[in-house]
């Protein structure tokens, strides 16, 4: 079955009157463009799975590490709609037992054509903003995640409404490559080709990541899908990881240990602000933004050096 190319993959559709709350985050946007001017890589990049009807793109499941697992999550899926579309039903399993199979590996192939859909293993790069020597912290629209800024079920729209500052960091984002020096040249020519064959770029929802720091540096310790959530996480580290690692390890905490974790806990979940301190350290919330490349054909699926990196001979279709 042939399926139509994505309309307006390559363009950005910049509206004057955007709806009040777009309008607000926009110029929030801007205020942090201005302050933290520069972008920088924010780690290896995530994967999901991605679904064409007609000529409609949704995003059905994110969030995996790597390429492998969104896999595993793509064959979940069509064994459930397997269930719903019994003229399908033999292509969807087929294609999920060779994604899971029983016994053997797993067959690294990144797009299923079954039925009038299409599937697709998909790319998300993740990147900050810096400035002052610094990561970008939260933003004041940056609440606890909603509906509307879930990444399930979420249409792939190039052509949704953009504010001035979007559009002017989504061309910021067309040529986005690793920092020269700190990845190998293959993963740099990958880059390359990537800008040329998904030129389009549309951002999606941010995540969440706590950081130590440490003269300057930053180490990640926990996260989450919002501010709340990753400094609910960075407290549980302290009263629900630490005191199980530490009896895995054969050497419980005691009493003292475990009342410093629980007032670790407690000043953490009542922080206010993206900077705070608790048992002589510092931690911060740093704000993960997150990209999706688009090409004439739809997604950026994973690259060879995504497989490559996990023990896998890639195939892309």
């Amino acid at each position: 079955m042939t399926f139509p190319l994505m309309h307006g993959y390559d363009h950005i559709n910049v509206v004057a009157d955007l709806d009040p709350v777009a309008a607000v985050r926009d110029r929030e946007l801007g205020e942090r463009i201005r302050d933290y001017p520069k972008l920088l890589p924010a780690g290896s990049p995530d994967f999901g799975y991605a679904v064409q009807d007609g000529t409609r793109w949704r995003i059905v499941c994110a969030g995996e590490t790597d390429p492998s697992t969104a896999r595993y999550g793509l064959a979940f899926r069509l064994r459930e709609r397997a269930q719903e579309d019994p003229a399908n039903a033999p292509a969807m399993l087929a294609a999920a037992g060779r994604l899971d199979p029983e016994e053997g590996e797993q067959l690294a192939k990144d797009e299923w054509e079954i039925g009038d859909r299409r599937y697709r293993i998909i790319r998300i790069e993740k990147f900050t903003l810096i400035g002052g020597g610094a990561m970008e912290p939260p933003r004041a629209t940056d609440g606890s995640r909603g509906d509307a800024d879930s990444l399930i079920d979420r249409l792939i729209d190039p052509l949704a409404p953009a504010g001035l500052w979007e559009a002017q960091l989504r061309l910021n984002l067309v040529g986005h490559m690793p920092i020269p020096g700190t990845v190998p040249e293959m993963i740099q020519m990958e880059a390359r080709h990537a800008i040329r064959a998904h030129p389009g770029v549309i951002l999606l929802p941010p995540t969440f990541t706590m950081v130590e720091v440490h003269d300057g540096s930053y180490e990640p310790l926990t996260g989450g899908d919002d501010p709340v959530q990753a400094r609910g996480n960075l407290a549980h580290y302290f009263t629900r990881l630490l005191p199980r690692l530490r009896e895995f390890q054969g050497d419980p905490a005691g009493p003292d240990e475990l009342k410093s974790w629980a007032m670790a806990g407690a000043e953490i979940e009542a922080a206010d602000g993206p900077e705070f301190s608790t048992l002589g350290r510092t931690f911060r919330t740093v704000r993960i933004s997150r990209m999706l490349r688009l090409g004439r054909d739809g997604p950026e699926s994973p690259r060879p050096s995504d497989q490559e990196r996990y023990g896998v001979a890639g195939m892309s279709g």
